[in-house]
């Protein structure tokens, strides 16, 4: 039956894929979006850093009359207020002069096949772009991805597939000069790692190999959940659970001490869910909470905590993704120089993550559940039984012994809190050390500083991410070493141990590199934009993007894949339709917290598995009784936050009313669990 859905699904995406060539896609609107994005990269590198609230310059236009009024009306892009002047939302402004003594900005545009080239010169500055027309076929590579992970859920294959599938399109449709390319740049990269010097990288998978930032990105994320490994063997992680659940006095606060120990353990997921699910089970079965409830907990405070935490192990994914993208959006005034940064910029926008953990205690501290979870709740408080007794519980002692302290190691909060606060220490420290070292003054209290401390230190951030893990690995060895927890031979085994469950995600990220890198070339972004048109408000996009990733991810069961694959679409079609800063983090924002709520709602998700699995709870029981939890915090998130928010509302307010929200549909839909119970 599997197989024949398969085959259903890949014939029905292979009906859609052929019917790209019906889409109205205008190419004058593509060449217009194409021209749009190359000159405002181009002016871009021109004027560089400059500040200045006005620019007078003579302007020199050599193009055709359509293209001329497109670069023209660049410089009539609408003006936001800065340093007393206005300038445009995208560049420093400029004043229109006939003054011999102004410089000239030249610019020209010509079209050659497929590819429009921009160029332009200021000054001795000259700088030139060039990009490929969009059209249907640009479209395969995203379609195709989708398709794959959905219909065969395995979505490093549907990653690679849509690779191949976009550089077989840009070179003419021939697939063995694209194979060979790939194959070439491969190797290229292979040598380069040797410390031979090689040429440009014409493939996609091998230039993204080279890359240096890409390494550090992949190394910082190694070695930290190389570093968890360590510390779950050492007893660090269910040390902080032991130290929280002498806290629990009855069943609300047994609820809320369990929600702290998720929080807790910030810096993994998976060994939030598998230590938190096994260790945590003891104390919610003496206060007869049900299995559902603490796979709930378990499943809503492990992506959206590590999705927001500024250490954990998927902050190197999400920067890593983010710095990809800074290209595209370069031309945004306020936006961050860096991937790092960046993810610092959106945290307040990660709306569903921080509602979907403010609603796990909200349900703790009112004691009120609703739906599918309250008859669970009442039938464990009656005595019922913690699971229904007509289901089957899932088997988690396999993960008991792989997860959770070796033999003879007593749990001890500090194996973890002093080798994840050492990287977090080396990462501050350094930040600042190479931040503050250009400042006059530093003040730890100014938040301007900080933030220009973060813009000075981007640039080395990814050594410093890396490095910071590196300090980090040191200091948990020689713990578990001079505290002799550990042998040298288990110590090393559980750190490579560790990197080796990450492989199959450091493979998605390095192919969501190079997909995103496919799209810029073939012209997807300008290609959608050109489609979607004004069909959607820039108001409405972060909701829509929201939505989308949310269909995706329960689709494929993986919010990794799903940033992977929405990312690179999203960011340019938001900068594209809007120009606004704050819609164009809004829609990244929403892109990885739409991810966090199809991969929770998702029967597929490998998060939503193995938290039925850690906490012994029957798995559809889990799925049904957490989906409407992570309804109506997805409610609240797209209401007030990514719709409201990006319509004008005030962020702080968006929080309160969110918050206020989701308790006002636990008093109109929920029921006490349990009246008599107090949270101590």
């Amino acid at each position: 039956m599997a197989g024949k859905s398969t085959y259903i699904t890949l014939g029905l995406g292979a009906l859609v894929i052929a019917g790209t060539c019906l889409l109205p896609i205008n190419p004058a609107d593509v060449r217009e979006n194409t021209l749009r994005k190359l000159g405002r990269d181009t002016i871009q590198t021109l004027v560089g850093d400059r500040k200045t609230p006005e620019l007078p310059i003579r302007l020199k236009v050599t193009a055709d009359a359509a293209d001329s009024a497109v670069l023209r009306t660049l410089m009539e892009a609408p003006t936001m207020k800065i340093d007393g002047g206005e300038m445009p939302k995208w560049l420093p402004a400029f004043k229109i002069t006939e003054a011999p003594d102004a410089p000239e900005l030249t610019l020209s545009a010509q079209v050659s096949g497929d590819t429009l080239s921009v160029s332009g010169s200021l000054g001795k500055a000259e700088s030139s772009e060039s990009g490929r027309l969009g059209d249907w076929m640009a479209l395969f590579p995203p379609l195709i991805a989708i398709l794959f992970a959905i219909a065969l859920r395995r979505v490093v294959l549907a990653l690679f597939s849509a690779v191949f599938v976009g550089s077989v399109v840009l070179q003419g449709g021939n697939p063995f000069m694209a194979l060979w390319l790939e194959i070439k740049s491969l190797g290229l990269a292979a040598v380069g790692f040797l410390g031979v010097e090689t040429g440009a990288h014409e493939g996609y998978l091998g230039r993204v190999l080279a890359d240096t930032w890409n390494l550090q990105i992949l190394g910082f994320t190694f070695a930290l959940v190389g570093l968890v490994a360590v510390v779950s063997r050492i007893g660090g992680t269910a040390g902080l659970v032991r130290a929280l659940s002498r806290y629990a006095k009855g069943p609300r606060s047994a609820q809320a001490v369990t929600s702290a120990m998720g929080t807790a353990i910030f810096f993994d997921d998976y060994a939030n869910t598998v230590v938190v699910g096994t260790t945590a089970r003891s104390l919610t079965d003496r206060f007869r909470i049900s299995r559902e409830k603490l796979a709930y907990i378990v499943d809503s405070t492990s992506a959206p905590v590590a999705g927001v935490a500024i250490i954990s192990t998927w902050i190197g994914y999400e920067v890593g993704l983010f710095d990809s993208l800074l290209g595209t959006l370069s031309g945004l005034v306020g936006l961050p120089t860096n991937g790092y940064e960046l993810f610092f910029t959106i945290l307040p926008l990660r709306f569903y993550c921080l509602f979907a953990l403010a609603l796990v205690f909200l349900t703790a501290f009112t004691g009120r559940d609703f739906g599918p979870m309250y008859r669970a709740e009442r039938r464990a408080r009656s005595g019922g039984g913690l699971i229904d007794p007509g289901e089957r519980a899932e088997d988690a002692k396999g993960l008991e012994g792989a997860a959770l302290e070796a033999p003879g190691v007593n749990p001890n909060a500090w194996h973890a809190i002093i080798p994840i606060g050492s990287v977090l220490a080396a990462i501050f420290g350094w930040i600042w050390y190479a931040g503050s070292a250009s400042m006059e003054r530093f003040s730890p209290f100014s938040f301007g500083d900080w933030k220009q401390v973060f813009m000075v230190a981007g640039d080395d951030i990814g050594t410093i991410l890396f490095g910071s893990s590196i300090v980090g690995t040191a200091v948990v060895m020689l713990l578990a070493l001079g505290r002799g927890l550990l042998t040298g031979r288990e110590a090393f085994g559980a750190y490579f141990t560790g990197i080796k469950t990450l492989s199959e995600a450091a493979a998605v990220l390095v192919l969501a590199w190079a997909i995103k890198s496919v799209c810029d070339d073939l012209g997807t972004g300008q290609a959608i934009v050109a489609l979607v048109g004004d069909s959607i408000s820039p108001v409405l996009l972060p909701l829509a993007v929201f939505i989308l990733s949310g269909i995706i991810a329960f689709s494929t069961g993986s919010s990794w894949a799903t940033m992977a694959l929405v990312l690179p679409i999203a960011a340019p079609l938001a900068a594209d339709l809007s120009g606004e800063t704050l819609i164009v983090l809004a829609c990244l924002g929403a892109v990885l917290d739409g991810a966090i709520w199809g991969d929770h709602c998702s029967p597929i998700s490998d998060t939503t598995v193995l938290s039925s699995t850690a906490t012994g709870c029957p798995h559809l029981a889990h799925v049904r009784t957490q989906l409407p939890y992570a309804t109506l915090a997805m409610v609240a998130a797209g209401s007030v936050g990514y719709l409201g928010v990006t319509a004008g509302l005030n962020t702080g307010l968006a929080y309160l009313f969110g918050i206020l929200l989701m308790v006002a549909a636990l008093y109109v839909f929920g029921r006490r669990t349990d009246s008599t119970d107090v949270v101590s």
